[in-house]
């Protein structure tokens, strides 16, 4: 199972924050522990809230870096080498702020954005592809994902559980 943990509460992320990544047994044991820094300064995870594992093998964690909720998507290898790093696209109108992620049986990665009210869609090597939702589908701040073969439930700061049917793209 994958965990992540925190050093403090977004409300009080600061330059000295951090967070870390844990496979873990089903009596709480650590199988492996996915380390926070790369070389001395370069913090892996700030605030992970949300984590997956693609069919690559790949950990997807959605890691919050500020109090204003900005987040990033931050890939890693399961041998713990970053992939890529992913932070909103720069025709972005509002601060790129990921609540959720999950991948497709494609290893397609789909990440909520609440700020803006979309949902993106990512290739495994973190190019963007498109926006699968946005707020014309109508969206109101996409907080929840759950993806099960052909349909796509989105749950929003609304209180509605918006279900899709997910259309397989081109990579």
């Amino acid at each position: 199972m994958l965990v992540t943990l925190c050093s403090c509460k977004t409300s009080q992320i600061t330059s000295e924050s951090y967070g870390e990544v844990y496979n873990i047994n089903n009596n709480g044991g650590i199988i492996k522990k996915y380390i926070n820094t790369e070389g001395d300064k370069d913090k892996r995870f700030i605030n992970p809230c949300r984590i997956v594992q693609n069919i690559n093998l790949d950990l997807c964690v959605v890691d919050r870096v500020d109090k204003e909720f900005r987040s990033r998507l931050v890939v890693v290898s399961i041998t713990s080498k970053r992939r890529f790093t992913y932070t909103g696209q720069p025709s972005l109108k509002k601060i790129f702020s990921c609540k959720d992620v999950t991948c497709d049986n494609h290893g397609r990665i789909l990440l909520t954005d609440l700020h803006n009210d979309a949902v993106h869609l990512l290739r495994e090597d973190g190019h963007f592809l498109q926006y699968v939702l946005t707020k014309q589908s109508p969206l109101c701040g996409p907080r929840a994902l759950g993806l099960h073969g052909d349909t796509l439930w989105v749950g929003c700061d609304d209180g509605v559980v918006r279900v899709y049917k997910y259309k397989d793209v081109e990579s």
